[in-house]
């Protein structure tokens, strides 16, 4: 039986051709999202590392903000409780409408990052369960380290399988904030060229990312989670 994961983070970067970012049009952008309350923002700055759009924090840790650089749109939505769909609706309409306001015509690559976490069934402490089951040496192997382990995880690099093009890095870590739950990362990376019309077809490369997240590698780790 495989975990049901819960999401709490989402990241996309949407790569652009290089243009410096321009504070008038991010401004009209701004505004223009504001009038739609579901994918808008509160705030807008101008900073040294980009434009960011924003939206006030309702609980400690939560950000919600899209960022323009001279390269890239930054999505991000970090514990607010989003699905994959609501990320995935303001993902398609935050793109289409950026770069029908900045003049850009295609994305030239595409990287989406989910974040989830699970909880071990036969496990009370994630350190545990990744020490016996996902990474095995022993016990006397660890000893050899002379010092507690605080957290420990692995990352696996993934390339696309044919007709594919995208990768997959994954990592699975401990989570200190919460010693029974395990920490999973994908960052789906993908290459080739998204024209702006076709905006829709990045909501599928997030899917095909959080697919991988909650089912492959949540079905790796439910099968070493026994007594």
């Amino acid at each position: 039986m495989s975990y049901d994961p819960r999401t709490i983070a989402f990241t996309a970067e949407i790569l652009h051709p290089p243009q410096p970012p321009r504070a008038d049009l991010a401004q009209s952008l701004h505004n223009t999202l504001y009038r739609q309350p579901a994918i808008g923002y509160q705030n807008f700055q101008v900073a040294p590392d980009g434009i960011h759009l924003t939206n006030l924090p309702q609980a400690p840790g939560q950000i919600s903000a899209a960022t323009l650089t001279w390269d890239r749109l930054v999505l991000r939505e970090e514990l607010r409780g989003s699905t994959v769909e609501d990320f995935a609706t303001r993902v398609v309409n935050v793109t289409s409408t950026a770069f029908q306001t900045l003049g850009l015509v295609t994305s030239l690559a595409q990287q989406f990052v989910v974040r989830s976490l699970v909880q071990p069934r036969h496990f009370r402490d994630g350190r545990e369960f990744l020490s016996r089951r996902l990474i095995a040496p022993g016990n006397d192997a660890w000893q050899a380290l002379g010092r507690p382990l605080q957290s420990l995880g692995i990352r696996l690099v993934l390339p696309p399988p044919a007709g594919s093009r995208g990768a997959f890095q994954v990592r699975i870590e401990s989570w200190p904030q919460d010693p029974r739950s395990l920490w999973l990362e994908n960052t789906g990376s993908f290459t080739g060229p998204i024209a702006a019309g076709d905006a829709p077809q990045l909501a599928e490369l997030l899917y095909e990312t959080y697919r991988y997240l909650t089912g492959p590698v949540a079905a790796y780790l439910a099968a070493l989670d026994t007594p």
